[in-house]
């Protein structure tokens, strides 16, 4: 939240926007529903940090010894997404590359979710009746915030392993397959 580059980019507070016919518009993170529910427990003048994170399985070259990693990438939606959508901006950053465990090996969603566990361990429980934290933002200024696990980026095979539900069922309701 400090980086100047973001400075004119960034969302401190919930905005609530609408159309000539008054009908709510969803353009970026802090429009949505969730921060207004979350935003209305806290106290005047904190915000939230809504983290987003994004995994995708991939190949790394030919003589690395275990070929599979799932890099796991952090943002924050403060960020406009215009920037953060945009590669060169640098709005995602790399906090772990995890990697696979070889072919046959037992319990492998597990060794990702362990490992996941371990790295997002700070924003398990979080508690928004607390102090929160202080953090510097790049107008100058500091201010408590709260980050909170707000989405998580990712395709379909990383939605059954992170949801650990069998391939092919949906990750929404309990309707059979087939």
């Amino acid at each position: 939240m400090a980086h100047l580059p973001f400075l004119a980019h960034v969302n401190f507070e919930l905005v609530r926007v609408a159309d000539l016919k008054c009908r709510r518009i969803y353009s970026e993170m802090n429009t949505d529903d969730w921060w207004c529910d979350t935003q209305d427990q806290l106290r005047a003048g904190v915000t939230i940090g809504p983290v987003i994170c994004a995994s995708d399985k991939t190949h790394l070259p030919n003589f690395s010894p275990n070929q599979n990693a799932w890099p796991l990438y952090l943002t924050i939606g403060n960020i406009r997404k215009g920037i953060r959508h945009t590669p060169n901006k640098r709005a995602w950053i790399l906090v772990r590359l995890i990697s696979c465990p070889p072919k046959g090996a037992k319990n492998t969603d597990g060794a990702w979710h362990s490992t996941v566990g371990t790295v997002l361990s700070p924003l398990r429980n979080p508690d928004i009746t607390g102090p929160g934290l202080i953090w510097d933002y790049a107008d100058g200024f500091q201010r408590q915030c709260y980050p909170l696990l707000a989405a998580w980026v990712r395709d379909y095979p990383e939605q059954v392993m992170v949801a650990q539900v069998s391939y092919g069922s949906c990750l929404m309701c309990e309707i059979p397959k087939g």
